[in-house]
């Protein structure tokens, strides 16, 4: 839809910001975000933002604004699917039926596994982390992930290989940081102390 001078002249400081740069506000918003109604639903959602915040008090920038709206709106949306996707993986194990021959501390032993697993894919930078669940989470190709994240295959794959071999270590770091703890506390109780 084409707007005359005059149309986008009579807009407000928003309303114009937004119709001069919405493509540039998609295109920003796919680094956040993979689904074209997505990326469509946060654009408007940040414009109405905006939009009230100007009506209500004034927008200095309105441009600068209008994309930290939009910026925020998709990280908000970002952390809400994978806070989504990490209850939808505890239900799935927790419904898996258990063996009558798994003991409590065989499901201590795997539920503690897939915490650490979490936490060590926490534990990696914020750039690296987010190809990796795009990777391991959203199944998305090496190529979708570049595409989407607006960066080369190579740092991809630099990404996938420091991702894996961090959590790797990280898990490693833990089990033995464990199993030094229960050679200690092993000896303590043999030495009578405990």
């Amino acid at each position: 839809m084409k707007k005359s001078h005059a149309e986008i002249a009579s807009m407000s400081n928003v309303s114009r910001a937004f119709w001069e740069n919405r493509e540039f506000l998609k295109n920003f918003l796919k680094r956040f975000l993979y689904k074209a109604e997505d990326i469509e639903d946060v654009a408007q959602e940040a414009y109405m933002k905006a939009y009230h915040a100007e009506q209500k008090n004034g927008v200095e920038r309105p441009q600068a604004y209008l994309f930290k709206v939009a910026k925020n709106i998709a990280l908000n949306e970002l952390n809400r699917k994978s806070r989504q996707m990490t209850d939808y993986i505890e239900d799935r194990i927790a419904s898996i039926p258990v063996d009558g021959n798994d003991s409590v501390e065989d499901e201590l032993e795997a539920q503690q596994s897939v915490k650490l697993y979490y936490e060590a894919v926490a534990s990696l930078p914020k750039k690296c982390r987010q190809v990796f669940l795009l990777r391991k989470v959203n199944g998305m190709s090496q190529q979708e992930i570049a595409d989407h994240l607006e960066i080369s295959i190579s740092t991809v794959e630099k990404h996938l290989r420091n991702g894996t071999k961090r959590s790797r270590a990280y898990i490693q770091n833990c089990h033995q940081s464990g199993a030094n703890g229960e050679q200690r506390l092993a000896q303590k109780k043999s030495q009578g102390r405990l």
